[in-house]
Formats: C-alpha cells, sequence, structure tokens
C-alpha cells in the first residue's frame, strides 16, 4: 500500500508548477495528474520519477486552459478571467494593480503554481505604467517572419496562450513574438497607414494600406491565426478570452528607436477574429497647416476661421482621409502659453506639449459628451472633440461654441454642404447649426506620382474630357508609366497629399441652413462665385504635377453638372 501523504509531499508546489501539471487524485495505488502540454520533458521526466520510485500507476491527461481555471477557481474561490479583466483597466486605476497584487500576494505558493498567467499580466501592466506605457520592440528583418511561418505551434483549437503572458518584446527566441514584432516594424518601413491581420479559410492574410491601397504582404498557415491574433490582443491590452465581442485597444511601441502608436479594433467572423491596427504617427513635425495644404486661398481661408474667438469649425471626410492630422495642425498653430486647449478624443493619436488631452473611456463612462461636459468647467479656450457621432456630443459642442469658446471637430460626411444636412439629421436646431458654425473643411487623400519613374504627357481630350471640363487642357500633365520602378514598388505612385473644399459660412449660407435647404442647394450657392471645389483643388493638383486625373476620379464623387460635361 502506498503512503499517500508521502506522495503528497513529494510532488510540492515547486515541482508542480515547474512542470506545469495538477493533481486530480491520490489512491492507493494510482495517482491521476493533468498537464496542458502532455509533452513537455518535465512532465515525462516527473512521471518515470513517481513509477519508478514508488512503484505507481499514473494516470497522464489533456486539460485546457478553462479546466485549468474553473480548478483555480473551484479551489480557491477566485477566477483567473475576474482578475485578468480588472488588470486590463489598470492603465486608468493603478490602484486595481495594487488591489490584484496584494490578493495574488496572500495566495499559497499552490495557488500560485496555476496562476502564472496572472502574475505574468501583472508584471506587464506594471511595466506598462511605469515606462509611460511604452514598449520596447526589436526590429526583426525577414528572418522573423520565416522563423514565425516555419513554426509549429498547433492548431488554433488548442492555443495555450500561458506561454505568450507576460513575454518581453524585446526577447527573440519565441517565434511569434519576433514575428508580430516584425509585421508591425515593416507597417513603418512600407510607409504603411494600416496593417489588417485577416483570417480565411485556409491561411492568415496579412495585408498593408500603402498611400490608400491595400496590399497582401504574406500569409501564414491557418495554424497561426490564434497565436498571432492573440498576441496583438495581448500587446493592446485586450481580453484574449472574448472572441466573440469587438474589442478597441491600443499598442504604444519604440521602433528603430522612434516612438510609434498603433490603434487596434477586432472584429469576429466566420473563420476568426479580423484585427486592424492604425499606424499613428508620432511624429510632429507634419503637423503644419502650410505643408499640408498647397493652394493658398483654401490655406488663408482655414487659418482665419480658425484663429475666430468663438464658434465650431468642422472637418469631414471619409476613415483615413487625414482629418485628424488637419485638426491638430490647427491646434498646433494656435498652441501657445496664453491659450488654455483641452481635447477630448478616442483615441489620442498625437502627443503634443502644452495641450491637455482626454482619452475617451466608455467602459468607465467617459464618453464624448460626458467629457466635454467636464471640460467646459476647467476654463478652456479651445476645444478639439475628436468625433461628432451623435446629437449629445454635437448639440454640446455647439452650445459651447456659442459661449465664447473655439471649438474644432471631425464628421463623416461626404462634403462640406452635406454636413449641414447630417447635423439636421441629428436633430440639431437649425438656428444652433446656423449660430454656432464658422465654417466646414472637406478633405481627401490621393496618391502622389512617384518622380523616378513619372513622365510628362501632353493632355489628350478623348481620353482626358475631365481636364477639359474644367478649362485646363492646354496644361501639361504628370502621368505615372506602366512599369513603374523598385521605388515605387511598381505602381507608379509614392505618398499622398490632400485634395481639401473649404465652405465658410456666411450670412447666405446662415440663411440657407435657417430655412433647412438640402446639400445641392447649399453646394450650388457657397460655390457658385468661386468654383473652389473638391474637384478643382484636385484638377489643380493634377496642373501642378503632384497626382494624376486617374487619382482625382478615383476619391471626388462628380456631380450630375460635371458627369454630364464628361
Amino acid at each position: 500500500m502506498i503512503d499517500t501523504n508521502e506522495i503528497s509531499q513529494f510532488l510540492t508546489p515547486e515541482l508542480c508548477e515547474d512542470a506545469g501539471i495538477i493533481v486530480t487524485n491520490i489512491s492507493d495505488d494510482k495517482l491521476d495528474l493533468g498537464a496542458m502540454n502532455l509533452d513537455y520533458i518535465k512532465v515525462k521526466n516527473l512521471i518515470k520519477t513517481i513509477e519508478s520510485k514508488y512503484d505507481l500507476q499514473v494516470s497522464l491527461k489533456q486539460i485546457t486552459s478553462i479546466e485549468w481555471e474553473n480548478w483555480f477557481e473551484n479551489n480557491h474561490g477566485t477566477s483567473v478571467e475576474s482578475i485578468q479583466k480588472k488588470l486590463n483597466n489598470s492603465l486608468y486605476e493603478e490602484r486595481i494593480i495594487e488591489e490584484e497584487t496584494s490578493k495574488i500576494e496572500e495566495l499559497s505558493y499552490q495557488e500560485k503554481s496555476n496562476s502564472n498567467r496572472i502574475q505574468s499580466i501583472l508584471q506587464n501592466e506594471n511595466e506598462y505604467v511605469k515606462n509611460d506605457d511604452i514598449e520596447i520592440i526589436d526590429d526583426d528583418n525577414d528572418e522573423a517572419l520565416i522563423k514565425l511561418a516555419q513554426a509549429n505551434i498547433g492548431d488554433d483549437s488548442d492555443l495555450d496562450n500561458d506561454t505568450l503572458f507576460g513575454e518581453d518584446l524585446t526577447a527573440s527566441n519565441d517565434p511569434v513574438i519576433s514575428g508580430v514584432a516584425s509585421i508591425l516594424s515593416k507597417c513603418f518601413t512600407l510607409k504603411g497607414s494600416d496593417i489588417h491581420a485577416e483570417p480565411l479559410e485556409d491561411r492568415l492574410r496579412i495585408r498593408y494600406r500603402i498611400d490608400g491601397v491595400l496590399k497582401e504582404a504574406f500569409a501564414f498557415p491557418k495554424s497561426h491565426v490564434n497565436p498571432i491574433i492573440s498576441r496583438i490582443k495581448i500587446m493592446s491590452k485586450l481580453d484574449i478570452s472574448e472572441k466573440r465581442l469587438p474589442q478597441d485597444g491600443r499598442i504604444r511601441c519604440l521602433l528603430r528607436g522612434r516612438r510609434s502608436d498603433f490603434r487596434v479594433s477586432t472584429l469576429p467572423g466566420r473563420w476568426g477574429e479580423k484585427v486592424v491596427l492604425r499606424a499613428l504617427e508620432s511624429d510632429n513635425s507634419v503637423l503644419n497647416l502650410s505643408k499640408l495644404i498647397t493652394e493658398k486661398e483654401e490655406l488663408n481661408l482655414i487659418k482665419n476661421m480658425s484663429k475666430s474667438p468663438y464658434g465650431i469649425v468642422i472637418v469631414v471626410g471619409p476613415t483615413g482621409s487625414g482629418k485628424s492630422t488637419t485638426l491638430y495642425s490647427m491646434l498646433s498653430d494656435l498652441n501657445e502659453p496664453g491659450v488654455n486647449i483641452s481635447t477630448v478624443e478616442d483615441p489620442v493619436e498625437y502627443t503634443l506639449d502644452g495641450i491637455h488631452q482626454v482619452q475617451v473611456i466608455r467602459e468607465k463612462g467617459l464618453d464624448f459628451s460626458r467629457a466635454l461636459r467636464s471640460l467646459m468647467r476647467q476654463d478652456p479656450d479651445i476645444i478639439l472633440v475628436g468625433e461628432t457621432r451623435d446629437k449629445e456630443t454635437a448639440q454640446a459642442a455647439m452650445e459651447a461654441a456659442l459661449t465664447g469658446h473655439m471649438v474644432f471637430t471631425t464628421l463623416h460626411a461626404n462634403d462640406t454642404a452635406t454636413a449641414i444636412t447630417r447635423l439636421a439629421e441629428m436633430e440639431i436646431p437649425p438656428y444652433l447649426i446656423g449660430a454656432s458654425i464658422i465654417g466646414v473643411v472637406a478633405q481627401r487623400l490621393v496618391r502622389k506620382v512617384c518622380q523616378s519613374c513619372s513622365e510628362l504627357r501632353k493632355i489628350n481630350k478623348r481620353d482626358n474630357p475631365l481636364a477639359y471640363s474644367k478649362g485646363v487642357e492646354k496644361a501639361r500633365f504628370l502621368i505615372k508609366t506602366n512599369k513603374g520602378c523598385p521605388v515605387c514598388n511598381g505602381s507608379g505612385y509614392k505618398g499622398r497629399i490632400g485634395i481639401y473644399e473649404v465652405m465658410k459660412v456666411n450670412d447666405l449660407i446662415r440663411s440657407l441652413i435657417m430655412k433647412q435647404s438640402n446639400a445641392d442647394q447649399i453646394r450650388e450657392r457657397a460655390f457658385e462665385k468661386t468654383g473652389r471645389s473638391l474637384l478643382t483643388y484636385g484638377m489643380n493638383l493634377v496642373k501642378n504635377e503632384f497626382t494624376t486625373i486617374e487619382e482625382v476620379e478615383r476619391v471626388c464623387l462628380l456631380s450630375d453638372n460635371q458627369t454630364e460635361e464628361l
């Protein structure tokens, strides 16, 4: 008969922790163990030792992370998942970190043997706070991606994420860590604005948005979906156990000695979670209106509107059109010691010295409208609202503009005139719209022609009727060649430049707003004298050899009159 006490004393918490096992049952002639990794060499060696030393039959079974967590909760009354979710909010409430630290320290050593995950998360969170929310990533070369593609990391159904928790991003031994770091690094190397990690039926596709166009870079086996997505979620401080609901997060890191930020969004799909990362360029040198806007008339209009003592300026355009960059450039020009500037953003995309920036935290109840109301008690001169998406936010912003504050915000709309009708759809009273809005700026981004492989070609009316319709048929345009070159990766384009449309709200526009005129009526009267529309601005860029007619046509919605001219 076997002394069970002796075996219990042999299987110390340290030994179990080291091997990654739990004891499910001990009887006179049998020992039942559970392990997450049956092939782990230390597990095999431990079983051999027990069988030879005690002449005891050992039964070993596979357990999942969920079983491990359930065992932990049943035996100790604390859920791994619940602690993890609380720790995810530690960026904003360091008090929670301290509470969970003391809670874990009070556990017995045996409890700690089954909570490696918690300890790793805790360590990672503390470092995250201490290092000003910045993690360091080694800029690996293509070898990291090759190692990741060739690594045997199991299928997506049995992934053990314990190995990913708390890993130092500078470590290069783990193929998942180094591979994901290389994926992030390449986004800046390729001058990309977004990274798309999209699970398909048979692979994980990685695409970069370069100069506004998505390009597939590489693909990984289906078995790599869960490890790569989980790694990105861990870096973003997201809940890796939640795969059925969308999540939003952020990664802050150092790449090649440069601070780099990524806005992260996850969305469940048929084949797994798709993750999109928006690269937020931290180089504030681009925040200059004179560098962004090439046309003097639009530049002067925007500068004059931004220097108004009160009112609201709205920047509109689709996602990824550069709205935030334009707004930050306005703030950069106005940022002086004698001016109190505050922002409400989700997320904070640029860090501007001397400006108080508030991060929206929706899970805590801090949305745009609530933060804006709180800012009104902070004696602000200028307020930036990152996005106006609902009636409450829009009304609060406009009321702030009417009480002696200068307000800047963004809105999703096609052009300047449509922005007015979008606010009306939010049930904002016409008198409030007309009294508060100073002007609206609409913008798009077009690709710039590559200066290394482009050529001058005379305009042809048959091929380019749009140019003739705009009265610039005598101009010579810089047109990309068919071949491209290594500089532009064969695309014929390199870099992007903005197209702007500026509508200053004067007495005429206000009267149309009060009459609840539609967008077409407002657009017609706003530009009947100047004709300074998005299309006009774009054709001037073509004339000045910045871009091509095809690019202008791609991003500009032609009106019925313009279509008839074509």
